[in-house]
């Protein structure tokens, strides 16, 4: 076999899925509104692309919920414990992880069970076999009534090294906090979503594999609120799925100009993605014309809806998808993480890699092993 039939099915099964996880959501909103009772700051946490599913739809839950909403590294309360945790309180705990194995994943939730009595703790993972639905599921070992663990569909814990229907499907159910008032609307937007996908996956994903293919050792993807999230899981994409061969840099699209822009030489493959907000577009489209006018880098691919065409070479790529035009601000970003995942797939296949276990070495795991707790999560029990 070829070692890419996990992940090739399950980028392409990710139209499918989301309307499931939008029915499965769709039927617990009330409850998730009874969750935000007294609750004065959200923290969206996970590691490594669980985390970014949280920055993703964060800009989007703060604007819905009129809540601080904060994305925070499960590690960095391992470093640094109570420190790393906002000051407002009560606190609601969204956690989001594929496996629910990871060390930090139940290791948070108890360090916080543990010394933040008022928290609520909301559990999203795609695996009912994990260890945080061992513990804290309905039949988990731990009885806790501050602990709500919503298993997804098992067709969401994705089989390949990398997380790409995972992080998805896990970034919609946390959507639906946006949606507490609109289930009719979040149920909508899983249609028109799986639309704007297959569109991508029938109309541009021979483009995208050419575009792959191109002489280029570095990738640099740029995105703004959400699709900032977007933009850092498709460079992590990337990365993983080329073992490290091609290096990936994420930014915004004004942090572009404080530096980084530098690293766009002729040898990297430059990525944006286009927002639908008339502000926040007008400064990308400002970056794009500074590029133009440095005559800066090499292939240039912007994804979004309505693009303007001058600002692009002969070479470079306008994946305007007509589908986009049906959805709002706060989808786009899944829809531009599926081309990162197209991108990075691609480009594995060229390097002749496998990309359900692309790490020839062993450097990086679908699972990250266990590891020993210390400082005050030492006293944690697991």
């Amino acid at each position: 076999m070829g070692g890419y039939e996990h992940t090739l099915r399950e980028i392409c099964q990710q139209p499918e899925l989301w309307p499931t996880t939008a029915a499965q959501i769709g039927s617990v909103l009330d409850q998730w509104k009874s969750m935000l009772a007294d609750v004065r700051q959200i923290i969206l946490t996970g590691s490594g692309s669980s985390l970014y599913a949280g920055e993703l739809i964060a800009p989007a839950l703060q604007h819905a919920t009129n809540l601080p909403v904060h994305p925070l590294a499960s590690g960095e309360v391992l470093l640094f414990g109570g420190l790393a945790l906002p000051p407002v309180r009560p606190l609601l705990v969204i956690s989001f992880a594929r496996s629910g194995n990871s060390p930090e994943s139940s290791g948070l939730i108890q360090y916080l069970l543990d010394r933040e009595p008022e928290a609520r703790h909301l559990v999203l993972t795609c695996n009912r076999f994990g260890r945080l639905a061992r513990l804290w599921g309905a039949a988990g070992d731990c009885e806790e009534r501050r602990v709500q663990v919503i298993t997804l569909d098992d067709r969401t814990c994705d089989r390949s090294l990398v997380m790409t229907s995972s992080f998805t499907n896990l970034a919609f159910a946390g959507l639906g906090f946006a949606f507490l008032d609109r289930a009719g609307d979040y149920a909508a937007a899983a249609g028109s979503l799986a639309r704007a996908c297959n569109e991508l996956l029938s109309d541009w994903a021979d483009l995208l594999a050419q575009a792959a293919e191109a002489d280029f050792q570095r990738l640099i993807v740029l995105g703004d609120g959400g699709s900032f999230g977007a933009a850092r899981e498709s460079a992590l994409k990337m990365l993983e799925m080329t073992d490290g061969r091609v290096l990936t840099m994420a930014e915004t699209s004004l942090g572009f100009r404080h530096g980084p822009m530098c690293a766009f030489t002729e040898n990297a493959l430059f990525v944006m993605f286009l927002s639908s907000d008339p502000v926040c577009r007008s400064y990308q489209v400002d970056l794009l014309e500074e590029i133009r006018k440095k005559k800066l880098g090499g292939k240039k691919i912007v994804v979004g809806a309505e693009i303007p065409r001058g600002l692009l070479g002969a070479e470079d790529i306008a994946l305007d998808l007509k589908c986009l035009r049906d959805l709002s601000e706060p989808w786009f970003p899944i829809v531009h993480t599926v081309v990162g995942q197209l991108l990075a797939f691609f480009r594995s296949r060229f390097e002749g890699l496998r990309p359900d276990c692309p790490a020839a070495n062993g450097s990086i795991s679908r699972v990250v092993p266990e590891f020993p707790l210390y400082g005050e999560l030492a006293k944690v029990g697991r």
